[in-house]
């Protein structure tokens, strides 16, 4: 599965009604509820702010609203953009201003379903992965041998401590960690303590 690093935003413009699309990281239908409030307090003037989101890994909580717009047009387009994703954890939502001008029920099916696939193609995505939290305590001489050998192994993320030894806590793949575990040890001659932490799901 994929998350939402980095929320997204897009407008498109269908015979002079805009469709301000936002795409946003939730963590509960609280924080959903919010965002949507958010919404319609900074485009208060807006004629509908219609939104789909899904809550959750397996069997996810999903909800959407036309918000005044015709059955079918607004809320559903934009589901189906938010559960063809791939993404958990995921609330589009999609602000229009009326042009003046009608749209028609297959107009505004694309108009919603487009802002809301450029709100999250302009949204930062990364994969949740499965980890092992892991933290190894080394003497000041190993130090560069295992940053190396970690960034090699495209881990860049890691938290370091100085005292009378070097300590590195670090989020190893789940398919990796006996790998890594093994070439620290070899690189090092054993002379490296390792310590599981716990296991976690990190979004890369």
């Amino acid at each position: 599965m994929k998350q939402i690093v980095r929320s997204g935003e897009a407008e498109v413009v269908v015979k002079k009604s805009r469709f301000i699309g936002e795409a946003h990281l939730i963590q509960s239908e609280e924080e959903a509820a919010a965002l949507i409030a958010e919404t319609r307090k900074k485009y208060y003037d807006a004629r509908h702010v219609c939104y789909a989101y899904s809550l959750g890994e397996k069997n996810p909580a999903l909800k959407f609203s036309d918000d005044g717009e015709p059955k079918g047009t607004a809320g559903k387009p934009i589901l189906d953009v938010v559960t063809g994703s791939d993404i958990m954890n995921i609330l589009i939502i999609v602000t229009r201003y009326f042009g003046g001008t009608l749209l028609g029920t297959g107009g505004l099916v694309r108009a919603y379903s487009d802002a809301a696939k450029e709100a999250l193609a302009n949204a930062e995505v990364g994969e949740l992965i499965s980890c092992v939290k892991r933290c190894f305590r080394f003497a000041y001489p190993e130090y560069d041998k295992i940053r190396f050998l970690l960034e090699k192994e495209e881990i860049t993320d890691f938290e370091t401590e100085y005292g009378s030894d070097i300590s590195i806590t670090v989020y190893i793949p789940e398919d990796k960690d006996e790998d890594i575990l093994r070439k620290i040890t070899d690189t090092t001659k054993g002379q490296v303590s390792s310590e599981e932490l716990g296991r976690e799901t990190v979004c890369r």
